[in-house]
């Protein structure tokens, strides 16, 4: 009944919602591939299907993937994501070894067709996408379920308590949940997860697979503003030209959440410095420069690396904030706003270690860098405080791949020939 039901709203929702994405550039941009998404035409064998929804879950599957591969076994993957940002960055930086698409619209026939003929042992779920239609259609095709680093918001617990019984009847299909915190793992059992297939093995965006980590003697003269979100804008634009003046000798990096941003500052910035894009920078340009926007994708990480101090955006206005880890991987001293909900473990975890401080408003944030910038002692306190969380969670992503390899070593409906024929839609 709950099948028949959902299908039904979902293909009635068809139309309003191709009218509306037409006028949505970022819907519009992968529309019709989300429509005809197929992998008959690169049958897959034996390969783990990870969907990462957007770019922090990509990061994670990105890092989920590396690990695996430096175990014993080497591992074929294919990732789907739901936005077309995402999916262009993950083909930039995989090429054609990791097949990357965009996730079909979760309509029963197109998710079939997209499995096609492909064998997966698996479909790793990155955080939380309860899409029934994926979840049914991969069950259908005998592939194992795993949803790793799980989580349900504030907001969404609500939505999904008022409809338990038919999220209850999605997620029997699922064959293991390792929620992110005991807290996750709660929510999961109040909507319908069963106690015997759900784990709290911790979160698993502490732990990073990196090339090459900076110590504190590589630590240049460089103040970074990550992540800026446009509400913040008014009170981190202030705040770099204040830090400019009161150092003119440091390096001040901003990088700007949504890249057409980058005008905007680009523009406010010029005004009283020499202000340069870092996509320039990479492509050889030189000249004195006062401050560098970062206009590219995949490169914050590395700036952080080499920051004295780094104040992470999202958080000083109402957007829920972003992941304040990655300047922790560094030991780099970690600044953050009060609107933190998506990411309120990690944060209590840093403000109890001291590796990071929560600032209110444009002064707070000022006066805490100038703190940190002239205390080389508690730089190097706060540095050691961010790398002993991440030390002591590496065993997060050791838990959660055994998870995943001792499903697919089970089963979850015996041994499924790849080369199957595309089943009928249900």
């Amino acid at each position: 009944m709950w099948k028949i039901i959902y299908n039904i709203l979902v293909n009635l929702a068809v139309p309003p919602f191709v009218l509306y994405g037409l006028t949505k550039k970022k819907i519009r941009k992968n529309l019709f591939e989300r429509f005809s998404a197929t992998t008959r035409g690169l049958p897959l064998k034996n390969t783990i299907w990870i969907h990462a929804a957007s770019v922090g879950e990509a990061a994670i599957a990105e890092n989920l993937m590396n690990y695996m591969n430096q175990q014993k076994d080497q591992h074929r993957f294919m990732i789907t994501t739901n936005t077309y940002y995402t999916r262009d960055m993950l083909r930039a930086k995989l090429g054609p070894v990791v097949p990357v698409f965009s996730m079909p619209f979760d309509l029963s026939y197109l998710v079939s067709r997209f499995i096609g003929t492909s064998h997966f042992k698996a479909l790793v779920i990155i955080e939380t996408e309860i899409w029934p239609n994926l979840i049914w259609q991969a069950k259908k095709y005998q592939i194992p379920i795993v949803i790793v680093n799980g989580r349900i918001s504030d907001q969404t617990i609500t939505t999904y308590r008022r409809i338990s019984p038919f999220i209850n009847h999605v997620l029997q299909h699922v064959s293991h949940v390792a929620a992110q915190s005991e807290e996750h793992m709660k929510r999961f059992i109040s909507i319908g997860m069963d106690t015997d297939k759900i784990s709290n093995t911790g979160n698993i965006k502490y732990c990073r697979m990196l090339k090459d980590v900076v110590d504190d003697k590589a630590k240049e003269n460089v103040i970074t503003f990550g992540s800026i979100k446009e509400k913040e804008l008014e009170i981190v634009l202030p705040v770099v030209v204040s830090l400019k003046n009161d150092y003119p000798d440091t390096l001040i990096y901003i990088a700007p959440r949504e890249l057409h941003l980058t005008t905007t500052i680009e523009t406010e910035l010029s005004k009283s410095f020499q202000v340069a894009r870092f996509s320039s920078i990479k492509a050889g340009v030189t000249g004195k420069t006062d401050i560098i926007i970062v206009d590219t994708i995949g490169d914050l990480i590395n700036i952080y690396g080499k920051s004295m101090v780094a104040f992470v955006g999202g958080s000083l206005a109402p957007y829920g904030g972003q992941n304040i880890l990655e300047p922790l991987f560094f030991g780099t001293p970690v600044i953050f706003g009060p609107y933190m909900e998506n990411f309120k473990d990690i944060a209590n975890i840093v403000i109890e270690s001291k590796a990071g401080v929560i600032v209110s408003n444009g002064p707070e944030l000022y006066g805490t860098i100038k703190k940190i910038m002239s205390d080389e002692s508690l730089r190097r306190e706060m540095g050691n405080a961010g790398r002993l969380i991440i030390q002591k969670q590496q065993d997060v992503m050791r838990k959660t791949v055994d998870i995943i390899l001792n499903i697919m070593k089970a089963g979850d409906g015996g041994d499924r020939q790849w080369e199957i024929k595309l089943m009928a839609p249900s």
